[in-house]
């Protein structure tokens, strides 16, 4: 049989039926409820359109709902398409928009000006206006398109009461499993297609490496929309582990989230750094029964060795990983802290390459560098993106012919170095591309929407390292003539056009930004200033 990600829950329900599949506020689905769950949900997803070639919004807070739906969609073979409930509606209207999205599931219902949408299937009904039931019609509030429009919803638990469907899963075993949208340089969320084939390997990976078995239970902390959530969910379900999220309101709190994962007995916990060291700061770890725990692993930014040091001393003896990948490649490489890792000051490793996978440094040119000298990573193997959804041109410009001469690598844009022994450490980037809080951010989308305040002349968003964060975020503005530049209307003015984690920390203002010697901002000077 054709392996795809729904086989990989009817082989765990089948193996572990009345093992715990989600673990969530006191409640416990088990494998073979997740997969009747699952089945009946995608009867009605169907019947609402989705299959096969067609992309659904996916807009999900934690919760069992949310894994059941995701599921249900793969069975269908549509793509879902993750969406933060924190995000503003004008980031959702551009994503839904250019993936073509007439169908959402989620927690509650689309907002008005999502315009293409016309069918829903919600965990709740708050928020749909004068909506009582499933099998309401109503306004929309077609924004987007200039007019009105309507929206046929439907509650989980109405949908899920169809009967399983006769129809075999129709997920394509070479097909798109979602499409993750990251920052744009332009301003524009863009697309990333996720492949089944991707989700399988990395999952038989991460496996197969930490040994995950069905009496594993792994923390889910990352949203939906982060390439980091996909070894939470694959990875269980392939071992037939219990998934565990983590409730959004416990992640401001770090001793709340520590005693979270001493009392829900985690033993695989996947972050970015920064939650780990908010913890380790603020979570008074040694308070807490942290004995299940086996596995620690982090991706996402960089983890600063002095932080790295000190979650290793209040810890019990656990496993220490970093795995890099950008959401292109979802990890590619991986390193194993070991004691002389801990030791020494030397920055953490993002080490060799995960199975059947290829990475070269190349110059500018795209020539292999010679040994022990810096470069761009380009990444191959089967983890790798298919492109980018709807534009050819951009996934051209990633996608470049691998200098082994077997298919496309994906160029990372970040410098790396290889030591003697292989091991690859990272440098940066090549680009203005600003890591924080474990998200990769186009200062240009930021930009753009800065652009669009009618007292900003001119913007220019630049890093500022950060010992917890990795960066925070600084924009520089330079006002129109005659207007003034307020901060709190300005933070106001991004929260309504950027997700939460786009938005800056620090704002400085100048009555015009410098330049360089050829007219350009100078970004080095606003850097250092």
């Amino acid at each position: 049989m054709t392996q795809t990600l729904f086989t990989l829950l009817e082989a765990a329900a089948a193996r572990y039926g009345d093992r715990p599949a989600v673990c969530y506020e006191g409640r416990t689905l088990g494998y073979a409820a997740l997969l009747d769950a699952s089945s009946r949900l995608a009867e009605a997803l169907a019947d609402s359109g989705a299959g096969p070639g067609e992309q659904v919004a996916f807009c999900f807070r934690k919760s069992i709902d949310a894994i059941v739906t995701m599921f249900a969609l793969i069975r269908t073979g549509a793509c879902y398409v993750p969406l933060d409930p924190a995000w503003p509606a004008e980031r959702m209207a551009m994503i839904c928009e250019d993936a073509s999205i007439r169908l959402w599931t989620g927690s509650g219902p689309p907002a008005a000006g999502l315009g293409g949408i016309d069918r829903a299937i919600c965990s709740s009904l708050a928020g749909a206006g004068s909506a009582s039931g499933s099998g309401t019609t109503v306004d929309a509030g077609r924004a987007s398109g200039g007019g009105s429009g309507s929206v046929s919803i439907m509650t989980l638990s109405d949908a899920m009461q169809a009967a399983p469907p006769a129809w075999a899963p129709r997920e394509p075993a070479g097909g798109i499993a979602n499409l993750l949208f990251t920052s744009g340089s332009t301003g524009r969320p863009k697309g990333v297609r996720i492949t089944t084939l991707s989700l399988l390997h990395y999952s038989q990976w991460v496996v197969d490496f930490f040994g995950l078995t069905a009496e594993d239970r792994v923390a889910n902390h990352a949203p939906y929309n982060f390439d980091l959530s996909t070894l939470d969910i694959f990875a269980a379900v392939r071992a037939g582990a219990a998934m565990v999220p983590v409730p959004e309101k416990l992640k401001m709190f770090p001793y709340q989230m520590a005693k979270y994962i001493a009392d829900e007995r985690i033993t695989t916990w996947y972050s970015v750094p920064s939650a780990l060291i908010m913890m380790q700061l603020r979570g008074k770890l040694r308070e807490h029964d942290l004995s299940a725990l086996r596995h620690v692993i982090f991706a996402g930014e960089v983890m600063p060795k002095p932080a790295l040091q000190a979650i290793a001393a209040e810890l019990p003896p656990v496993t220490l990983t970093n795995l890099y990948g950008p959401t292109e490649t979802n990890v590619c490489t991986y390193h194993a802290c070991t004691a002389a890792d801990l030791a020494d000051d030397g920055p953490v490793p993002i080490g060799k390459p995960i199975s059947d996978t290829r990475v070269w440094i190349v110059d500018d040119a795209m020539r292999p560098v010679p040994a022990g000298d810096a470069g761009e990573l380009l990444v191959a193997g089967p983890t790798v993106t298919s492109g980018y959804f709807g534009d050819a041109v951009k996934t051209a410009e990633r996608l470049v012919p691998a200098p082994d001469g077997d298919g496309t690598a994906y160029r990372t844009g970040d410098r790396v170095r290889a030591r003697a022994d292989g091991v690859l450490m990272f440098e940066g980037r090549i680009d203005r591309m600003i890591k924080a809080r474990g998200h990769r951010i186009e200062p240009g989308e930021i930009e753009a929407a800065l652009a669009k305040h009618p007292a900003v002349k001119e913007s220019a968003v630049v890093p500022i390292p950060d010992p917890v964060f990795g960066n925070r975020i600084k924009a520089c503005l330079a006002p129109r003539d005659g207007a003034s530049l307020v901060e709190a209307d300005l933070a106001a003015f991004c929260r309504a056009h950027l997700p939460p984690y786009m938005l800056p920390d620090v704002w400085a203002f100048y009555p015009s930004l410098p330049r360089t010697d050829r007219e350009k901002i100078d970004l080095q000077q606003l850097m250092s200033t």
